[in-house]
């Protein structure tokens, strides 16, 4: 489609085919890897430039018309991203001290906030300037490399 709205067939837009093989690959990896991407997202977010690219992100996949898209990703991402043992954690113990014992983000992993960046990254890549994507998606390059996301398979 052109419009950028998402269908059954292509429910994340343009971007389907490289959102899956993100998902795809994603789901294979292992603690090593997710946390040498939490680590490689806690250096960049304290660049000045992060912060002016991640408050236009939203905004600009508004403005495209994909946020049925961006809605789609949800479901994926937070079955990947939920802590394998949140339903042991949540009966048998107390919610972190600062959160909410009602948010769910207290399940997720740390590897979510990066995730979620580099898919909306993925998302809008076409209308995304080169160094923003970089930027967003640069803590996934070394377990992800961009090039397994647009290999024909």
């Amino acid at each position: 489609m052109t419009d950028g709205r998402s269908t059954s067939a292509s429910p994340y837009g343009p971007a389907t085919p490289a959102i899956r093989r993100f998902f795809m690959h994603f789901a294979g990896l292992g603690a090593s890897d997710r946390a040498a991407v939490v680590a490689a997202y806690a250096r960049i977010v304290e660049l000045p430039a992060y912060a002016a690219i991640d408050a236009s992100l939203g905004d600009l996949v508004a403005r495209s018309g994909r946020d049925e898209a961006r809605a789609a990703l949800s479901g994926p991402l937070f079955q990947l991203v939920r802590r394998r043992d949140a339903t042991a954690e949540s009966a048998n113990a107390e919610p972190p001290a600062t959160a909410s014992a009602d948010d769910p983000c207290t399940e997720l992993e740390p590897v979510a906030e990066p995730t979620l960046a580099a898919l909306l990254a993925l998302l809008v890549r076409d209308l995304l300037p080169a160094e923003a994507f970089d930027l967003l998606y640069g803590p996934f390059d070394r377990v992800i490399p961009r090039l397994e996301l647009s290999a024909k398979s």
